[in-house]
């Protein structure tokens, strides 16, 4: 990797280190907050009495995800305010065509990974319902996921880009997204292609912030990605299988092309395209000279 990333060892050796910190301060503050919204969230459930149990549950989930958030926002704050500036970089419109681009993007890329499914065998989907409650839950789903941009594309290349190179950047990215999802092997289980599978998505979300030049194509793309999965396919979602989208998914065949637990996100043909899309950002990224 040091070979063909063209990273001096020394490099490596800093980045070990800083990962190491970020990593176990990461691991202690969003999965602490986490683990105190799973418990607040059964504890006071707000939006089932509003609108019904089923629903209900999901954007309460989604309502209490505001105390990692708020936690992840404090340690940036204190550490590195500058990382908070990717949030108004470039003009309102440059910034609503990132956003734009991410959500087309990660809706073909998850379009495509049904299709592969679909062809396959591997699931067999049934038109469940139309809700249009199923709308409106995008926003607190939006929220979430630009919590985890914020932090994964916007402090880490703001802490180790100008020391480092995009490698070494790329490589924190990735990795501190799998810290991200460990609360999710708790519940569900541990799967070394899930991790593989999360690990590329963080590289290929940092890669794909720097191509675009706006950290809003990320917080498109991830959203775009949780919400085709759960509220419009649904399958299951780093490991939380839901059924309350339009469609329901049902598992017909665990093979290259979905994960009895993890869906997308834990099968090869996932690492396979995301593992393509790495490699050709890298040489238009090289081609352009911005790493």
């Amino acid at each position: 990797m040091k070979a063909f990333f063209r990273t001096e060892s020394k490099t490596w050796r800093e980045i070990q280190t800083n990962l190491l910190f970020i990593g176990v301060v990461e691991l202690l503050i969003y999965n602490g907050g986490l683990w105190i919204k799973y418990r607040l969230q059964r504890q006071f459930d707000l939006f089932s009495p509003l609108i019904g149990p089923e629903l209900g549950l999901y954007y309460n989930a989604n309502f209490w995800i505001i105390l990692p958030i708020l936690l992840t926002l404090a340690f940036m704050a204190l550490t590195c305010p500058g990382a908070l500036g990717v949030f108004t970089e470039g003009s309102p419109g440059r910034r609503l065509k990132a956003l734009g681009k991410g959500l087309v993007l990660g809706f073909a890329l998850l379009g495509s990974l049904t299709l592969l499914a679909t062809l396959t065998g591997a699931v067999t989907f049934r038109f469940n319902r139309f809700d249009w409650r199923l709308i409106p839950a995008i926003l607190p789903l939006f929220i979430q996921c630009s919590a985890e941009e914020i932090l994964l594309r916007g402090y880490v290349p703001a802490v180790a880009g100008e020391r480092h190179g995009w490698d070494a950047v790329c490589f924190a990215s990735g990795t501190l997204f799998i810290f991200h999802h460990i609360i999710n092997m708790e519940y569900f289980g541990f799967s070394a292609m899930f991790c593989l599978d999360v690990f590329l998505l963080g590289v290929f979300l940092c890669l794909l912030v720097r191509r675009e030049g706006n950290f809003w194509i990320a917080c498109g793309f991830h959203t775009a990605w949780n919400y085709t999965q759960t509220y419009l396919f649904g399958i299951s979602n780093s490991g939380e299988n839901v059924s309350i989208g339009m469609f329901q998914g049902t598992l017909n065949a665990d093979n290259s092309f979905y994960h009895e637990v993890y869906g997308y996100e834990g099968s090869i043909a996932t690492a396979l395209l995301i593992g393509a899309l790495i490699l050709w950002l890298i040489f238009r990224l090289r081609k352009a000279g911005k790493i």
